[in-house]
């Protein structure tokens, strides 16, 4: 059972894209005006769907957003999550999806099957500081000063590091800025801005979200133990980010298509690494591997995102 578990893949982008499909001309749904006995209809499917693929899901940020946001919704539009998983209405005429500039999923399901097949990367940053790039490499780093985690023609991420001891190699990260670049109609410039002093739940305008709908927004929420934590949702990036305040500093976690993490070349630490000059430790990871409780992963794994992750569904 436990091997059966262990190879089950995550499938919440196929549930991501029924349910987006269910909306466009093709399902037979609108959802400008959607009734709402239908639209409870395609949430209690979206949200079975999620059940389903659960055990292969452990540890994907967007499966536990996508949990989250099906809760908010539910209590949003007074659905049961008792009831009906399909609607009785006959197919309309097969038509092209409409295509939501603002929603990565719906962009990617446009493009076709193996459009679909697209990768997410995760790069994470903690301790004294401890790094995992976009392409599994896990590095330990002095890194003292300002350094570009993320630099593309969407997204912006510095951090700024200071000693942990004076006269000791070991920095730790005491602010953290990201800034959203504006984006068609999706979003206008957003910059979000953490220090140890302050772990805001806004931006720096004082607004929680940007753009029309639900394109980008800023979610508060608790790590346990007395973590504060802060979550970034950029949807029309198909994007999510942790900003995590542990002790005196600060940690960070993302998740984003590999499509857009790997656009842009130069200085981006959570792409190539750190300098060869700034690293302390290298280690290689392979996805075979970073589940082995030996993995410098498997460590990572255990003291950020699992945490991170509990906070994310609310548990």
């Amino acid at each position: 059972l436990n091997r059966f578990m262990c190879c089950q893949k995550c499938r919440i982008q196929r549930c991501n894209a029924e349910y987006v499909a269910s909306f466009s001309p093709s399902g037979g749904l609108q959802e400008e005006v959607l009734p709402d006995v239908d639209y409870c209809i395609a949430l209690r499917a979206y949200s079975l769907c999620t059940r389903r693929t659960a055990h292969g899901c452990r540890g994907d940020l967007v499966y536990h957003s996508a949990v989250f946001r099906i809760k908010e919704l539910f209590a949003q539009h007074n659905c049961s999550s008792d009831g009906p998983t399909s609607s009785a209405k006959a197919p309309s005429t097969s038509k092209p999806p409409v295509v939501d500039v603002c929603n990565y999923e719906s962009r990617v399901l446009a493009l076709g099957p193996a459009a679909q097949q697209k990768k997410y990367g995760h790069c994470g940053l903690f301790g004294d500081p401890h790094l995992r790039t976009f392409r599994d490499e896990f590095q330990t780093c002095r890194v003292e000063g300002a350094w570009p985690l993320i630099h593309n023609r969407y997204l912006s991420v510095q951090v700024t590091n200071v000693p942990v001891v004076e006269g000791s190699s070991a920095t730790a990260t005491n602010k953290i800025t990201v800034i959203f670049k504006s984006y068609h109609d999706c979003t206008e410039q957003k910059v979000y801005q953490a220090t140890t002093e302050d772990l805001p739940s806004a931006f720096q305008d004082g607004t929680r979200s940007g753009g029309k709908g639900e394109s980008l927004w800023i979610v508060e929420g608790s790590g346990g133990l007395g973590i504060r934590q802060v979550k970034i949702h950029a949807r029309y990036l198909g994007t999510s980010i942790i900003v995590r305040q542990v002790g005196r500093y600060l940690t960070f976690a993302i998740r984003m298509p590999e499509d857009l993490a790997e656009e842009n070349g130069g200085l981006q630490l959570c792409l190539h690494g750190c300098p060869r000059s700034e690293v302390i430790k290298a280690h290689v990871l392979n996805r075979q591997v970073a589940s082995s409780s030996n993995s410098p992963f498997f460590s990572f794994f255990l003291y950020f995102i699992i945490p991170a992750i509990k906070c994310l569904v609310g548990t």
